[in-house]
């Protein structure tokens, strides 16, 4: 079995930076060693097998994005491309918030030159 590249979007950096950063100043270092383990559990698995997560039923209608959770309150959104061999992860998504926000920024992915 090869193991899938993965590569990592500008806006989900700055996203997982930005709760990190929080957990960091609200919670303290032990809830953010928690994050990256999480982190880097996810990017295990999708390396192994990247269709291992469900769909992200918000997103159908653009491409067959997936999502894996993290932390119980976000989901990591990224599309598996086969053709490639490729795992692009695009967004973290705050659970708790309106949905139509997660709508609005797949239609800023969807405009990127990946696709």
């Amino acid at each position: 079995m090869e193991i899938v590249e993965i590569k990592v979007e500008r806006l989900f950096l700055v996203e997982f930076r930005k709760c990190v950063a929080y957990a960091l100043s609200e919670f303290g270092r032990k809830t953010v060693k928690n994050w990256n383990a999480e982190y880097e559990k996810i990017r295990h698995r999708l390396e192994m097998m990247p269709t291992g997560y469900p769909f992200v039923p918000e997103l159908q209608k653009w491409r067959k994005y997936r999502g894996a959770i993290i932390m119980k309150n976000f989901k990591i959104i990224y599309f598996y491309d086969e053709d490639s061999n490729l795992v692009r992860i695009v967004d973290l998504w705050d659970l708790r918030q309106n949905p139509r926000k997660l709508n609005m920024r797949a239609r800023r992915i969807e405009r990127k030159d990946y696709h």
